[in-house]
């Protein structure tokens, strides 16, 4: 591991050993963690090829078509599919490494037994420990620049014997039902849009922190547009954010007895970036669920008058527009 830049606040002597520490940690949670997906791939892959078929769907939107294209398998082989996509913890071979938020999508149920169940919520566990050494590693180069503590932190996996390491689909936990519930809800969350108010002086801290040595000619001139400002635009600052997909919004119901007069329970298990896996009993099969259509629906939501951001970003590294609408 390369020297530590200096953060505005110097270490402690407790928080470089614990730095230290969990640099030597990290080689054996990639380790298990990737262990623990390779077994969790091949229970699955066996289930493909049982006598007895387990029930499954899996839904085909563009970029779920796109995700099963780059792991090389089919959409007939669904439990092969996902075993690829749970186990896909770096980044592929032939993209450079880049954004953590661009991930492999397929959304979907499969029900299984219970034995695959455990072997996913220890993969779960693996992936929650390593997301906490990356987290505790970043709390402690919090002072330093963004970019300088996220390149401490890679250069330190690269080092555990991971350099391609995909850290979004690393954390992502796996959506699971281990009890089997009556009925499963299934909806398309379409895509939102964030709009913030963001100050000058907001953004230019940002911009420093992106390039605190002033040597990024793009990040430069940005600084020099903000710097340009009319008095009257400095407070027209806005960051739009856009969630790039819909979501798959995954619920359990699991009904009451009318007799005794219980209310069905209704429990949000998440939004299906990856199958969710379902215990699938003794029959094999899945709970009653709602069916959807491949593809979200478009969004018909139209703009209001009164809030027009510029299409084109004034300071793109921070997404930040200008409100061109009435204040």
């Amino acid at each position: 591991m390369r020297s530590i830049p200096l953060p505005s606040k110097p270490l402690s002597i407790a928080e470089t050993g614990r730095l230290r520490a969990i640099t030597r940690l990290l080689p054996d949670s990639l380790s298990v963690m990737h262990q623990r997906a390779s077994t969790l791939r091949d229970a699955l892959s066996d289930l493909e090829h049982n006598a007895s078929p387990w029930e499954s769907y899996v839904l085909q939107p563009a970029f779920a078509s796109d995700a099963a294209l780059r792991l090389s398998q089919p959409f007939d082989t669904p439990y092969q599919l996902a075993g690829a996509l749970f186990s896909q913890l770096d980044y592929d071979d032939e993209v450079e490494l880049g954004d953590a938020r661009q991930t492999l999508q397929i959304p979907g149920l499969l029900a299984v037994p219970s034995t695959v169940i455990t072997l996913a919520q220890e993969l779960n566990r693996a992936k929650s420990e390593f997301q906490q050494f990356a987290a505790e590693f970043k709390q402690i180069l919090s002072d330093c620049p963004t970019l300088e503590r996220d390149a401490q932190l890679r250069e330190a996996i690269a080092d555990a014997g991971f350099p391609r390491t995909h850290l979004r689909q690393s954390y992502r936990q796996i959506l699971l039902c281990p009890q089997k519930p009556d009925a499963i809800t299934l909806s398309w969350i379409k895509a939102r849009k964030s709009i913030k108010k963001v100050t000058v002086e907001w953004c230019e801290k940002k911009l420093v922190q992106l390039d605190p040595l002033g040597e990024d000619a793009g990040i430069q001139y940005q600084r020099q547009l903000l710097a340009g400002l009319h008095p009257r635009q400095r407070d027209s600052l806005r960051q739009v954010q856009v969630q790039s997909r819909a979501n798959l919004q995954v619920a359990e119901i699991f009904y009451g007895a009318p007799r005794a007069g219980e209310k069905d329970t209704y429990r949000q298990v998440g939004y299906s970036a990856m199958p969710v896996l379902v215990n699938g009993g003794n029959n094999r099969n899945l709970p009653e669920f709602t069916r959807v259509d491949h593809n979200p629906p478009a969004s018909r939501r139209r703009q209001r008058r009164d809030l027009k951001i510029s299409p084109e970003p004034l300071l793109a590294a921070l997404r930040v527009h200008l409100h061109t609408g009435q204040q």
